[in-house]
């Protein structure tokens, strides 16, 4: 993995050295620039050596006759396909990389050439002779890539520090999306919280030429089930499948491991990885949790599960443990994030990255995107809760389930799992489509969020809508089933602009690169094509995905009781984050930015305290905002001290 960076529309090279600078922990291993003052374009490079670790594996890199040039982020997985294929029709390749080989496809096929990529990437590239610069990014987002317009004048970066390098460049906060972050913990589409700077979307290209700038999709998937095989045929087919694209994942020039965290989809993929080499010493990473605050937040500690897992698969696992201090982290998660994101998941991320480097590895396989490909969220039993419910009169039976809400907070606690599980679910009971899913989706309340604004802010925004930022994907749907309706959008929303974004940004910032076989193309396509009932049988998740890898598991370990890989945030807000919340979230400091009322700011820490209502996720993102603008607007992109 690498760090990219450019500008075109105007000629400053003096940019390039500072750019990639900012992002040296992404590419530690080498840095380039290249620059063509007549046509106004700039490229830089930060390099993470993976494949080819000779100097012709060099970015930005050129065809032979210098007419195509690229910076290119990411990995190819059937690169050496392509490469057979151009070497016997005469392509002069100089190098073993795959950033060559993206530049022979483009250079033989034009932008057609972007269907044929299986990867995770995103690169610009200049076509010197068309006089254009494309900019793209992978199907499901898996690689960042940023952008700012300025005119005709265009800057791109892999992360955000980056374009703050550039001098002038506004720092100002994007109050629009501050709703949609407090609703969700992270901000969807193609917005950040700066204004003026955007993501380019998954599975989109953009093309700038003479000033120009436009922006296009460039992949779909279409989820039609094929009814014509069996459910014994589809779990051959995931097996086979799934085992092929692991495996063409695997391919390093450096040593590669795995994050093992003992759930399915991780032990799935180190299984893979030990049925490819049956001899060779595979490196599984994992983390270990705090007991005492793990039992306080009613959590299940997975390392047990890992050990079990790496015993029966006869791997090397290493661990590190989630120390109650890791809070001191969160200023350093907050700067390589570049964009704030309420999810204590990033902390396990970073650590496991962090023992994994230091261990030697380079590259590890993970499990994300196991869960939206084949249905392994309680939100998907959900789901087909509310299927089994439909034929009920809704009105009455959403009254029942009302005062079972209100019974098991009266008994259990606002802030008890169960009864956090059945709010809700009550939420998404009476609704429908992308409302339903917002529901689900949704980590507050719109009422407390509302109320939160200070009346000027809230004035500004008062046209807010929660659907409208999610609205667009829903409409790109194509396909049948409210399930897979569903992981559509969390592929497009939640994996692509928060599960992706922490899981990239969090391994490089150790320089370590992180691969997710259940995104692969080949795969992605299969599931689609599996009939609902399949994934989710009855109320057991990812049932094929089960059914295939139990050759390989032992069944008590695939058929356990899904854990979600994250921390216990409650206990942290209560005790180990306590003193910098009243800091950062204090009247005075909340009054100086203006943007909420310190009142209701201290009626939610209240409740929270009291055990009234649970706001963890609500505060947790509000700290987190308070440190991101004093890293990213009120300083050009440092990292701040608690």
């Amino acid at each position: 993995m690498c760090g990219i960076a450019g500008y075109a529309g105007l000629h400053r090279p003096e940019l390039l050295g500072p750019m990639t600078d900012a992002m040296v922990h992404r590419g530690p291993d080498d840095s380039g620039t290249w620059c063509d003052p007549e046509a106004e374009i700039g490229l830089g490079h930060r390099r993470l050596s993976i494949i080819d670790l000779s100097p012709a594996g060099r970015q930005p890199m050129c065809n032979a006759d210098e007419s195509i040039w690229i910076t290119y982020n990411g990995e190819l997985y059937n690169y050496p396909e392509h490469r057979e294929r151009l070497v016997k029709k005469g392509y002069p390749f100089r190098s073993q990389s795959d950033t060559e080989v993206l530049i022979a496809l483009y250079e033989t096929m034009g932008l057609d050439f972007l269907k044929e990529l299986n990867g995770i990437f995103a690169f610009a590239l200049w076509d010197a002779k068309k006089r254009r610069l494309i900019l793209a990014r992978d199907h499901a987002g898996i690689k960042p890539l940023y952008f700012r317009q300025d005119g005709r004048r265009l800057y791109f970066a892999s992360e955000i520090k980056a374009l703050l390098k550039i001098p002038g460049a506004p720092r100002e906060l994007n109050l629009a999306s501050v709703p949609d972050y407090l609703t969700f913990l992270w901000v969807p589409g193609e917005n950040t919280l700066l204004n003026g700077i955007k993501k380019l979307e998954p599975g989109h290209y953009a093309i700038w030429e003479n000033g120009r700038f436009e922006t296009k999709r460039w992949f779909d998937l279409e989820y039609v089930p094929d009814e014509s095989r069996s459910e014994e045929e589809w779990t051959e087919a995931v097996h086979e499948t799934f085992m092929r694209t692991t495996r063409r994942q695997m391919v390093s020039d450096v040593p590669l491991g795995a994050f093992l965290s003992g759930g399915l989809d991780s032990s799935s993929i180190v299984a893979c990885m030990r049925n490819v080499f049956p001899d060779r010493v595979i490196n599984a990473y994992t983390v270990r949790f705090d007991r005492g605050a793990m039992a306080k937040e009613q959590g299940v500690d997975d390392y047990p599960y890992a050990r079990k897992v790496a015993k029966a698969l006869d791997v090397r696992l290493k661990s590190v443990m989630l120390h109650p201090d890791v809070i001191s982290l969160l200023p350093k998660m907050v700067y390589h994030l570049d964009e704030p994101d309420a999810d204590p998941a990033v902390f396990p991320s970073y650590l496991i990255s962090k023992l994994a480097r230091e261990d030697g590895t380079t590259v590890l396989l993970s499990g994300t995107g196991g869960d939206e490909v084949f249905f392994g969220y309680r939100s998907h039993q959900a789901y087909r809760l509310y299927e089994r419910f439909a034929w009920m009169s809704k009105f009455p039976f959403s009254s029942i389930v009302s005062a079972g809400v209100g019974a098991s907070n009266s008994l259990l606690g606002a802030q008890n799992r169960l009864a956090r599980r059945v709010a809700k679910f009550r939420r998404g009971l009476t609704e429908r489509g992308l409302a339903r899913h917002l529901e689900v989706a949704d980590w507050s309340s719109h009422a407390v969020r509302e109320g939160l604004f200070d009346d000027t802010v809230f004035d500004s925004i008062d046209t807010y809508d929660s659907a409208e930022c999610m609205r667009r994907y829903a409409d790109d749907f194509r396909g049948e089933g409210e399930l897979n309706f569903h992981s559509h959008l969390l592929v497009q929303t939640f994996l692509a602009a928060h599960n992706f974004l922490y899981t990239d940004k969090s391994s490089m910032a150790v320089g370590l690169e992180a691969r997710v076989p259940f995104m692969d193309v080949e795969l992605m396509r299969l599931s689609a094509q599996i009939p609902e009932r399949y994934k989710l049988k009855g109320n057991v998740t990812k049932s094929v995905l089960k059914d295939a890898m139990e050759r390989y598991l032992p069944r008590d370990l695939i058929h356990r009781k899904k854990t979600g890989f994250g921390a216990p945030l409650r206990t942290w807000i209560q005790e180990d984050l306590h003193d910098t919340i009243q800091f950062f979230l204090g009247p005075g400091q909340v009054s100086r930015r203006g943007i909420f009322k310190p009142e209701q700011v201290r009626r939610i820490l209240d409740e929270n305290a009291a055990g009234k209502q649970d706001h963890a996720y609500l505060i947790y993102a509000l700290v987190n905002l308070e440190l991101w603008m004093q890293s990213f607007v009120d300083a050009p992109g440092v990292e701040v001290t608690l």
